[in-house]
């Protein structure tokens, strides 16, 4: 994932900082610990919805507006990328058992 994929003309400095941390949390090859990416890409995910719900309280509703219409694009794409990430996962997971089983099967 690339950081202009999550950033807009109207993504706010913080915002675009955050987005650049998120990317690279998602593109850093998973090490010996992989739960603790999958911690800090969540804490990272939980952090963004808390500014972007800050940014929507703002009074001045037509850049909440345009705003939310371009954060709805950003939210589909990153949701799609925790989908994969989920599903991947998940095919790990099964291989292993598999194979996990194919070895107890030949001892």
């Amino acid at each position: 994932m690339k950081t202009n994929e999550l950033d807009h003309d109207l993504t706010p400095d913080t915002l675009r900082n955050l987005n650049a941390q998120i990317c690279e949390c998602v593109n850093t090859p998973p090490d010996e610990e992989l739960s603790s990416g999958f911690e800090r890409l969540n804490a990272l995910i939980a952090e963004r919805d808390e500014l972007i719900h800050s940014i929507l309280a703002s009074p001045d509703h037509e850049f909440v507006r345009e705003f939310a219409a371009r954060e709805q694009v950003v939210n589909d794409k990153l949701k799609n990328m925790a989908h994969s990430l989920l599903s991947k996962a998940k095919d790990d997971v099964s291989h292993f058992i598999r194979s996990q089983a194919a070895v107890k099967k030949y001892k």
